[in-house]
């Protein structure tokens, strides 16, 4: 299992492999994380997370788009996640108001 180490900067020797699902949590959250900041993941981190099903299933991260944009990938299940929604749409919600051309783009 070739593991990135980059999304370990807290930890001095980042590990070289993953034995407990929490574990694995861990380090699919750290994936995600940097995704959602602009660090696109590697062949590699695909590769490696499309045995790991029962992971994103028990150790969801539903608000990251970089979570869901794996299970939509690997055609899993979404997460219940929030979509980020910009400022005025949360007002609009508010006030009933819905972006009519929002589903079409």
């Amino acid at each position: 299992m070739k593991l990135d180490g980059s999304v370990y900067p807290d930890l001095e020797e980042p590990p070289h492999e993953l034995q407990t699902d929490e574990e694995k949590a861990d380090y699919l959250a750290r994936i995600c994380a940097a995704w959602d900041f602009g660090i696109v993941p590697d062949r590699d981190v695909f590769t490696l997370f499309a045995g790991w099903r029962t992971i994103f299933d028990q150790f969801p991260v539903p608000d990251s788009p970089a979570f869901n944009a794996f299970c939509q990938y690997f055609g899993w299940p979404h997460g219940a996640g929030r979509i980020f929604k910009a400022q005025y749409e949360v007002l609009d919600a508010r006030d009933g108001r819905k972006d009519p051309y929002r589903d079409v783009v």
